[in-house]
């Protein structure tokens, strides 16, 4: 019993290390709410060359049923810090 749990964390420790160094060296650089702000962010920058991923924070449970609505699904878009720069000037054509 307490062998299983303990291998438990062992993995979840592992994950969590693993999600740390897999963004280290991205900066959030822009949140938004909705789709169509966020395709006009994201067409900036593909407009300038720079990489990006988007990450779309966990709410819980209770938004299960929200998640599908257009104004309340949240977007996080990332950026490496190299080209942090060049989002920002980008994005404030």
């Amino acid at each position: 019993m307490y062998l299983g749990i303990a291998i438990l964390i062992l993995l979840l420790i592992i994950i969590l290390i693993l999600r740390i160094v897999s963004n280290w060296n991205w900066k959030l650089v822009y949140s938004t709410y909705g789709s169509e702000d966020y395709f006009k962010i994201v067409e900036k920058l593909k407009t300038e060359g720079i990489k990006f991923k988007t990450g779309t924070p966990n709410r819980g449970f209770d938004h299960n049923i929200d998640r599908f609505k257009e104004s309340t699904q949240q977007y996080d878009i990332y950026v490496k810090i190299d080209e942090e720069y060049l989002a920002v000037k980008a994005l404030q054509k």
